[in-house]
């Protein structure tokens, strides 16, 4: 006989129910819900197909079951459930071996009741997710959407237990949920690039960036009414044209939208190699950009470009987001003083200028932010606290390039309390200190200064360059060894170098024993660049991305070889690759920035097989896609995690970033939780008896990373491997943990008594790009097709 099929839903319905044996699915199956179920005559939601009070649980017809009281060896029938306890309920109160009461629900096997309202996870306290089919379902997104999916509401219920160590949930009625991890093989170091934006390589060189990108969701693209984490990020930098690197530039925000990069706006008048900072800082929803003007003023533009507010002209060089004073009030930190988030206006300036660079960090131990200096500590109403007097040259140097001594803030004795490190960029120096209340002054030096160039002579330089007098760039912080203690890198005129954190803080190492590692590079021009780490391969050792004047390169952690290295001139500044995930395809990416404007300098020239300077911006991958996963931000020059959510809120409160397990670090980013986290996709089928005859698959994630969106799910009929394939259809969101989504398989003639059916998800498996942690569980039950007979 020939079946004729038809598609007609979506629908979101993450966890919800409970686990009653003997029984089958009354409504969403894995994906829950509060109406009953399509076999007999619940709320299917917006495609008809799958409410359910009752995890995995399915009604049917039948006589026998009377609410409240004792029942036999279980089943559903008309009246209700018999649990696990032998007792009969209404089929939205039955849980596991008991009734839920009023107006609780069954949330894996335990009776609870809802939470607050919310349209998304983020909106729920820690340790709860948003459950959707609690909530009412809406009319599916403008098609035009980027990445569609109904807005739909819920309520938040309690994240589930995590299950004993060698056990898993079960997929037909889980109670709990598995460590779920990937490790994928490393067998090579292979950046291929992925994206570019630019190439302008004659002049005017319009596209030339010597400036550090920032990465942060500016707009909706999943058309769930938020910016949020789940929206692809938008790369924001800023460009000049002619080599006129002071003069008035354009301030660009480009995303990667289905696997090409569009431009999403620009806007001018920005000064292009002054810094950046992104984040929600103006109390409203969304995310805005901060950014220093060629006329001196400061503009902040919301999330499309637009002007926000602009100030007069003050001091600005590279802005910092943060709640400084707890208040829930966000402000912008320059070097001009203490702006409030929302208006731009004054708050307070600070009592002393500012003798370098800063970062905003609670380096006191009062609870409370900082604005730390190289030199100096200024709590959040401006005042100078501590003056240690080291690398300390007034109000920069006297450069248009603002070379500075640099901090960098992270607890290299491990006691709980944070050090400062510095970078002398004037006498190519590092050094280290700490606040101490006790001390003289109010801090002591842990580390005198030590000369960055190591044993690599200045005169790699020429006389007369800066990188032959001074030098040293922004430092980061991170585990370069893999012994627990963070470790320093830097980058000067003559070479790259990585501290031994534990060495620094040894008063019996000598300078020179403090240096792990040392390789010539070059960049006798600014010797200032900065540089950003990542553990792309999830083994607890941090890698290097640093890019001089020619090129950018992969240094091993431990050892600074050169595990790969691309093309990409620069005549430099203070600008540094970043690492985030910028295409939400669950791997981190390496975002370059580069300009050709000077390539006409034999110094400034990298010949790539085709030309011989880069302009713009490119994002790299792994090759073999086996890059860890990391967070989908990088908010300013300063980043160090705890400063930013990945959805872009500045946190009232900061948690210290070296009090945070697996952090302890410094422009590192670093996904929370597992870096090879992975999805588990599993499945279950039902009839749906109201309305048309239909087969109602449910798809829920039980990892712990997204899973993609246009996983396949094949409707089998038949005991398996099936007789005959009913039909495919593909899921149509990404699905994160806890998540599932309902697909319907409309058939007429409807499917009838003696017919069996199951479900298939992720059927072939073939997605290099992402792999499951499971894939014994992708198949679902066989379950009757029938209508009418309990399940």
């Amino acid at each position: 006989m020939r079946r004729f099929l038809v598609v007609t839903s979506l629908f979101f319905a993450p966890f919800a129910g409970c686990s009653c044996s003997d029984t089958e699915p009354d409504g969403g199956g894995n994906g829950g819900g509060t109406a009953g179920s399509p076999a007999n005559g619940g709320n299917g939601g917006a495609d008809g197909g799958g409410g359910s009070t009752g995890q995995f649980q399915q009604g049917g017809a039948g006589g026998g079951c009377q609410l409240g009281a004792p029942c036999g060896d279980g089943g559903a029938t008309a009246q209700g459930i018999c649990t696990e306890g032998g007792v009969c309920c209404a089929a939205e109160q039955a849980c596991g071996s008991t009734c839920c009461g009023g107006t609780e629900v069954c949330s894996f096997a335990s009776c609870v009741e809802p939470g607050v309202e919310c349209t998304d996870s983020t909106e729920c306290p820690d340790g709860e997710y948003c459950e959707y089919s609690l909530g009412e379902p809406v009319d599916p997104p403008d098609p035009g959407c980027i990445a569609g999916a109904p807005l739909t509401t819920g309520r938040c219920l309690p994240k589930p237990p995590l299950c004993p160590n060698g056990t898993e949930p079960d997929p037909d009625n889980p109670t709990c949920y598995a460590t779920c991890e990937v490790v994928p093989p490393f067998p090579t170091f292979t950046p291929a690039l992925k994206f570019s934006w630019g190439g302008q390589l004659a002049s005017p060189f319009s596209t030339d960036v010597m400036m550090t990108p920032v990465v942060l969701s500016l707009d909706d693209d999943d058309c769930d009414g938020k910016v949020t984490a789940r929206d692809i990020p938008e790369i924001i930098f800023s460009t000049f044209t002619s080599g006129a690197y002071t003069a008035s530039g354009v301030l660009h925000a480009i995303s990667v939208v289905e696997g090409a990069v569009i431009d999403k706006w620009s806007a001018t008048g920005i000064h292009p190699t002054k810094q950046l900072a992104a984040g929600d800082f103006d109390g409203q929803p969304g995310n805005e950009v901060v950014g220093c003007m060629a006329d001196g003023t400061i503009r902040a533009f919301a999330g499309d470009g637009s002007t926000l507010w602009t100030t007069g002209a003050m001091s600005c060089f590279m802005p910092s987001i943060a709640d400084l004073d707890g208040d829930g009030a966000v402000e912008i930190v320059v070097e001009g003083g203490i702006l409030d988030g929302a208006t731009g206006a004054l708050e307070n300036s600070f009592s002393a200028a500012l003798a370098s660079s800063f970062v905003v960090s609670d380096v006191d131990g009062d609870g409370e932010l900082d604005v730390v200096t190289g030199s100096q500590v200024f709590h959040a109403d401006g005042t100078l606290v501590v003056d240690t007097g080291v690398a300390n040259v007034s109000s920069f140097y006297a450069t248009g390039d603002w070379k500075s001594p640099w901090p960098a803030v992270a607890d290299f004795d491990l006691d709980g309390s944070p050090e400062v490190v510095v970078v002398d960029n004037l006498n190519h120096q590092l050094l280290v200190w700490r606040v101490n209340a006790a001390a003289p002054g109010g801090f002591e030096i842990v580390r005198a200064p030590v000369d960055i160039n190591g044993t690599i002579p200045p005169s790699a330089c020429a006389v007369g360059s800066w990188g032959n007098t001074h030098g040293g760039g922004p430092p980061t912080i991170a585990d370069f060894t893999g012994d627990g203690v963070p470790d320093v890198a830097t980058a000067g005129g003559v070479g790259y170098v990585v501290f031994d954190g534990a060495d620094l803080l040894n008063p019996n190492a000598g300078g020179a024993e403090t240096i792990q590692w040392i390789v010539p590079t070059v960049d006798c021009s600014s010797a200032s660049t900065g540089s950003t780490v990542f553990d792309f391969n999830g083994d607890g050792v941090a890698e290097v991305v640093y890019g001089d004047q020619q090129r950018i390169r992969v240094y091993d952690g431990p050892t600074g070889d050169v595990l790969a290295e691309f093309c990409n001139t620069t005549a430099t500044l203070i600008e540094n690759p970043v690492v985030a995930d910028v295409d939400n395809d669950g791997h981190a990416d390496i975002v370059a920035v580069s300009n050709a404007y000077a390539a006409g300098s034999p110094t400034i020239q990298c010949n790539d097989g085709v030309n011989s300077a880069q302009s713009g911006v490119r994002v790299f991958g792994a090759a073999d896609g086996t890059w860890v996963r990391t967070r989908r931000v990088w908010n300013q020059h300063a980043y160090h995690v705890t400063n930013v959510t990945e959805d872009g809120a500045i946190p009232a409160i900061e948690a210290p970033n070296w009090e945070q397990n697996g952090l302890n670090n410094f422009r590192q980013n670093k996904q929370p939780g597992s870096e090879f986290g992975a999805p588990d996709a599993v499945v279950k089928v039902e009839p749906r008896c109201t309305g048309d005859y239909a087969l109602v698959a449910t798809v829920r994630n039980l990892g712990e990373a997204v899973l993609p969106a246009g996983v396949p799910v094949a409707f089998h009929l038949g005991d398996p491997p099936g007789e005959e394939l009913l039909g495919t259809l593909n899921t149509q969101t990404a699905l994160y943990p806890f998540e599932a989504e309902t697909l319907t398989l409309e058939i007429s003639p409807a499917l009838g008594n003696g017919d069996v059916v199951y479900a298939v998800v992720d059927e072939g498996g073939v997605h290099p790009e992402w792999a499951e942690c499971r894939t014994d569980n992708n198949q679902s039950e066989v379950v009757s097709a029938a209508c009418g007979v309990p399940q």
